[in-house]
């Protein structure tokens, strides 16, 4: 029997009245707010909680898109990259923003190309696959040069000018005549995932004297106020990560001796990655830990190439930081050696400072390929094997003089297993060396256990 309409009426006037009275909310709350949906009453509708927002995440690049760190929703697509010069027989062609290799270097022809025999494409005399590389007789220091003219890179002040209030641009900070990436959420109590990766890498080769270097970034020795970084929350970060390490592996105080430099060249202005002085600082603090003998700075033959604008200013497009560009400066090894490159499946020829470009990308070991082989004049049976994304570009010349095998391998990139390169290779030394936003990374850091577990 169907109801009166009166009644239904009635019924719908009381709901009214007791919208109109007051939903008790609390009990009838829907799914909780998310980054672009509130949270409303499922009586009412009323909102609850509003919509929380994106977190932005790192900038967007040439190849990565940026994305919110909670929820994972692009909110910047990749740029895209702008391709440079066409690659020829000895160079590859680069990205003029990221400097990632877009074509590799078409290699000379015939492919062997024997010690003095000219390329029949583009007539230059070459090396065969071991670039040869001999160490001058004499070393002189060459200062800095360009933005940083008369300013030595070890000076602790002249080379970063705070002299304006700071902004975001493009994902970064500018603090003046340079930016910085603003410090990613910091755990300070460590990353569990990455301390365990290193475990079980030591674990898996007991025999190998195994080394871990968590390298911090700009922002905690530079940053300004208001985009402060907490020096204490890195610290914290990269201690407690340590600490969860096993205790024979050794661990490099990376940290602590960039912060007795600070005001020296360690990072660059422009770009996102530290600089060849910052790199040696690494270095020094790594031999400590292994127990050799490190090289004065000031016994190094050095180059410098000035007029470098890299990624920050890419990200940021800001021009007070192309007012700004940077000095790319190499430290030639004390050894001799012969490097060999694996790209684009062949080997071809490379060198560990390339003084003819003013690059990040393109000065340290001929940039990022999957695997690169050293072999030194040093005859001490130490044999390295180097695990690294970009940031051991700078650092892995420095090995050289240390080393009668350096074998560098990129955790992004596909290469032999490691098992057989250690076997192969004869390696006694392993480094695990990752920037700290690396090491924080799940993606970088499941590259990373992928290969060294391989």
């Amino acid at each position: 029997m169907k109801k009166p309409i009166c009644f239904l009426l009635a019924f719908a006037l009381a709901l009214t009245a007791l919208s109109a009275a007051g939903c008790d909310h609390e009990n009838v709350p829907g799914p909780a707010a998310t980054c672009t949906e509130p949270q409303v009453c499922t009586v009412c509708g009323k909102v609850l909680t509003p919509a929380k927002g994106h977190t932005p995440g790192v900038a967007a690049t040439c190849a990565e898109p940026q994305v919110c760190t909670v929820c994972g929703e692009v909110l910047t697509p990749a740029k895209g990259h702008v391709p440079g010069t066409e690659a020829t027989c000895a160079e590859p062609q680069v990205c003029t923003v990221c400097g990632e290799i877009l074509v590799p270097a078409k290699g000379h022809t015939p492919e062997a190309c024997p010690e003095g025999q000219v390329c029949t494409v583009c007539g230059q005399l070459v090396a065969g696959p071991n670039q040869q590389y001999t160490p001058p007789s004499s070393r002189q220091y060459t200062p800095v040069g360009g933005m940083d003219a008369g300013v030595a890179e070890t000076a602790t002040e002249g080379h970063y000018h705070a002299d304006i209030a700071p902004y975001y641009a493009g994902g970064v900070v500018v603090a003046g005549d340079y930016g910085y990436e603003p410090a990613h959420p910091i755990n300070t109590t460590g990353s569990d995932n990455y301390a365990s990766v290193v475990n079980d890498f030591a674990a898996k080769y007991p025999d190998l004297n195994v080394t871990c270097a968590i390298i911090p970034k700009a922002s905690v020795f530079y940053s300004v106020d208001g985009y402060k970084t907490s020096f204490d929350s890195v610290a914290g970060y990269i201690n407690g990560t340590y600490g969860k390490m096993d205790a024979r592996v050794k661990k490099v105080d990376v940290l602590g001796i960039m912060n007795q430099h600070v005001g020296e060249y360690l990072f660059y202005r422009t770009d996102h990655h530290w600089t060849g002085l910052g790199a040696y600082y690494a270095s020094v603090a790594y031999c400590g830990a292994n127990g050799i003998t490190h090289y004065a700075l000031d016994t190094y033959d050095t180059v410098a190439q000035e007029g470098y604008i890299g990624s920050l200013y890419s990200y940021a497009e800001d021009d007070n930081l192309k007012r700004s560009p940077d000095t790319t400066i190499g430290h030639y090894p004390h050894i001799g050696y012969a490097m060999s490159v694996w790209k684009g499946n062949a080997w071809r020829g490379g060198s560990a400072i390339n003084a003819n470009v003013n690059t990040y990308a393109g000065m340290y070991i001929s940039g990022d390929n999957a695997l690169t082989v050293i072999d030194t004049d040093n005859k001490n049976g130490r044999r390295l094997i180097l695990f690294k994304e970009s940031y051991g570009n700078a650092f892995a010349p420095y090995m050289i003089d240390y080393y009668e095998r350096v074998v560098i391998v990129d955790i992004r990139e596909s290469v032999p297993s490691v098992a057989a390169l250690i076997e192969e290779y004869g390696i006694t030394d392993a480094l695990i060396l990752n920037n700290i936003q690396a090491s924080g990374t799940s993606s970088l850091v499941g590259k990373l256990r992928t290969k060294v577990m391989s």
